[in-house]
């Protein structure tokens, strides 16, 4: 019997000869005998540096060897210019010897490059969702000589895309390309992180055949997890806290992270782009006080591409160096090897902590090592009870004790999308110029992207499109772009199906830095830490979009948008577990270790939160704990508003400005008939719930029929248990 190595293309087989691979991996065995024997879309997950791009790519190479013309024969599929760039060196790697050309597509390629894919579209292309997209608006015609042979699709990091309006844009759009061109490729997704493995291959092919599930048999790394807590006292009057003055309590986390880590490579995350800017500015000053020679690099989406590419070629390095990261680094862009793993406060989920936490370990027989930093207020007598909990903290040690026991959230694979639908429905129109719309129902519908829809509904999205001057009927009957649609649609920036904020650049002398949002700039004269260096804003050009700033000495963390996600059930629960029970795991240290016992006594004192529903002093006012997940709590947080109380959200509980038998009668009433989620987010105000959850792009448009409906099902959930006093 043939071996997985032997049923690889010879060409393929010599080129892991040239690059010295002795060995496949298991996973690539799997993945070759799945692809190569032509059983269909398959998942392959292994942790990061695992060996998945290759696993999927030695038999797509096979398959395409000898047939690479006439079209783009294979797609990849990313959601980052930066891990585009990086995989198209690998797959270029592999193709040296073969007459397969690698092409990539986004917003940095030049023209030349895409010319040649346009010339002679063939072998393999690298691209982003919304390059794919600009594809279907501005070369619709084209789109069958590209794709009309593609034969297969690796979605990278599939994780990142389930569940999100990104990934209903893709599924979207690949049904779209088989409508449009004719082709059914093979669909292969690459992940390191999936909560529920089951729906995530489902979702590669909503309607189809479930994808076939490839593991690692040994994906399996152990971890050493050291977490160290830290008390901090607010300054008297934080108003008047002067832009030159560091946080002591942050310059004691950077110099621990320093003698640790300073002769290692490491990633240190945080949540808060403004929180990377400011560790970064004081791991850099303490290196220089305590002598030591240890680069720090910064790595978001707000640094220039010129920025964030110096860091990951200076984690590449053979030195030690510690890059201060969003999310940005979450990914698999190839980064060498990293040693430890630093998390300042808690992620917003455990898959998110995983996937971090698999960056390091990566050499044969290292342990993967997660370093956590928690700075939380110290104690003070006008403390609430919710101060007491520490919930930051709290919600950190539970993301590491879920990752430990083998939990991720499964993904939210049933979403309406209802905004992506808007997007993709103008995108399909500018793509075909118009049609019926029984036609444009199905040509959207049958994709399966978007839950749902009745044909009735949809007649109701379009008369709502059109008010706002986004679609228009002709007179024979056919659906076109209004004016305003095709506006939007004529804008780059529409090819994005997610929102992305208004930015102005920040340059000195003339060289991109990054970029900071328009309704948080510093004014002239005052300071700002980006990318991790000083600057003072010089001057404003508001015709240019562009922030002047010239170097100082002076600091002051930027300010940028954010939005917090939903926390699941599970880590809420974890979370309630954790200040009830005396057990203390081993890898706090004593800081650490005191945070929780001021936790667990603050849990004693509140009775284990048991009735759930208590008074608090003064007279007057309730508490009442969830411990449930986001979306119970927000489904609360809005039934009580709904019935006249005043009503404070507090993370995992709510805090009640009504007596308790007045709190008590409203649970009652809700317990014995509960609320119909679609009538909640019908009385609710638009503008509430959108500081709740956050808006997404084409939210504006939708009927508000429709807005509550698709917010009801995704935003809000009833348990059993929530209206419960106890």
């Amino acid at each position: 019997m043939a071996s997985p190595f032997d049923l690889l293309h010879e060409g393929v087989r010599r080129r892991l000869w040239e690059m010295k691979w002795t060995a496949l991996r298991p996973i690539q065995d799997r993945a070759i005998e799945h692809l190569l024997a032509d059983r269909g879309d398959c998942v392959i997950a292994a942790p990061t540096a695992g060996g998945k791009t290759e696993a999927a790519f030695l038999p797509i190479l096979s398959r395409i060897a000898d047939d690479a013309a006439g079209g783009v024969r294979a797609m990849y599929i990313g959601p980052l210019k930066a891990l585009i760039n990086d995989q198209f060196g690998r797959v270029a790697d592999l193709c040296a010897r073969m007459a397969i050309p690698v092409h990539r597509w986004h917003g940095d390629v030049g023209a030349a490059q895409r010319r040649a894919l346009l010339g002679r579209p063939s072998g393999v292309l690298l691209i982003t969702p919304e390059s794919l997209e600009a594809m279907f608006v501005l070369r619709p015609t084209q789109m069958p000589a590209i794709f009309g042979r593609l034969a297969y699709v690796v979605i990278d990091e599939m994780h990142a895309f389930i569940g999100s309006v990104r990934g209903a844009q893709l599924k979207s759009q690949l049904h779209r390309l088989r409508e449009r061109c004719g082709c059914d490729p093979v669909r292969v997704g690459l992940s390191a992180t999936l909560g529920d493995p089951e729906a995530a291959c489902a979702w590669l092919r909503p309607g189809g055949a479930a994808a076939a599930h490839i593991t690692d048999p040994n994906a399996e790394r152990s971890v050493s997890v050291l977490v160290r807590g830290y008390q901090s006292r607010p300054p008297a009057d934080a108003a008047d806290e002067d832009a030159d003055e560091e946080d002591p309590t942050m310059r004691l986390v950077a110099r621990s992270i320093l003698r640790a880590c300073h002769r290692s490579t490491n990633l240190a995350f945080a949540n808060a782009k403004s929180r990377i800017e400011e560790l970064a500015d004081c791991l850099q000053s303490e290196a220089a006080q305590m002598g030591l020679r240890h680069d720090v690099v910064v790595h978001h989406g707000s640094l220039s591409k010129e920025q964030r590419e110096h860091a990951e070629e200076r984690l590449r390095a053979d030195a030690p160096c510690t890059a201060v990261c969003s999310n940005t680094l979450e990914m698999g862009i190839d980064i060498g090897e990293v040693d430890n793993v630093i998390q300042l406060a808690a992620p917003w989920s455990v898959a998110s902590l995983a996937q971090r936490v698999g960056r390091s370990g990566r050499r044969e027989g290292a342990k993967a090592v997660l370093r956590a930093f928690f700075i939380e207020n110290a104690p003070t007598p006008e403390d609430t009870l919710w101060d007491g909990l520490h919930l930051d903290f709290l919600r950190g040690i539970a993301t590491i004790e879920l990752m430990r026991e083998g939990f991720a959230e499964p993904p939210e694979v049933h979403r309406a999308h209802l905004s992506t639908l808007v997007h993709q429905l103008l995108s399909t129109l500018a793509e075909t110029g118009g049609m019926s719309a029984q036609r444009l129902y199905r040509r959207l519908m049958d994709g399966r992207a978007f839950g749902q829809l009745t044909p009735g509904d949809f007649a109701i999205l379009l008369r709502g499109l059109a008010d706002h001057g986004l679609v228009e009927q002709m007179a024979a009957g056919d659906i076109i772009l209004g004016l305003r649609g095709q506006k939007l649609c004529d804008h780059f920036s529409f090819y994005a199906a997610f929102t992305a904020p208004e930015e102005f650049r920040v340059v000195h002398l003339a060289r991109e830095i990054g970029s900071l949002p328009a309704a948080l700039l510093p004014p002239p004269g005052e300071f700002v830490l980006l990318a991790g260096r000083r600057w003072r804003v010089d001057t404003i050009d508001g015709e240019r979009r562009e922030v002047h700033v010239v170097p100082a000495k002076g600091r002051r963390t930027p300010k940028f948008t954010s939005l917090a996600a939903d926390i699941h059930p599970r880590v809420h629960a974890k979370m309630r577990e954790l200040a009830c029970t005396s057990d203390v795991p081993a890898y706090l240290d004593d800081g650490a270790k005191d945070i929780l016992a001021h936790v667990r006594g603050t849990a004693h004192r509140a009775g284990r939160f048991q009735p759930a529903l208590q008074p608090v002093s003064p007279a007057g006012r309730s508490r009442l704990f969830l411990w449930a997940g986001t979306k119970v709590q927000r489904t609360v947080f809005l039934a009580l508003r709904e019935a006249g109380l005043a009503v404070q959200d507090e993370q995992v509980g709510l805090e009640v400005k009504a007596p308790v038998e007045r709190t008590r009668e409203v649970l009652r009433a809700l317990q014995e008939r509960p609320p119909e989620p679609r009538l909640l987010a019908a009385r609710a105000a638009r503008e509430l719930a959108a500081r709740q959850c956050g808006a997404d792009k084409f939210d504006w448009a939708l009927p508000d029929s429709l807005w509550t409906t698709t917010y009801a099902e995704d935003r809000l959930a009833i348990s059993p248990g929530a209206f419960e006093v106890g």
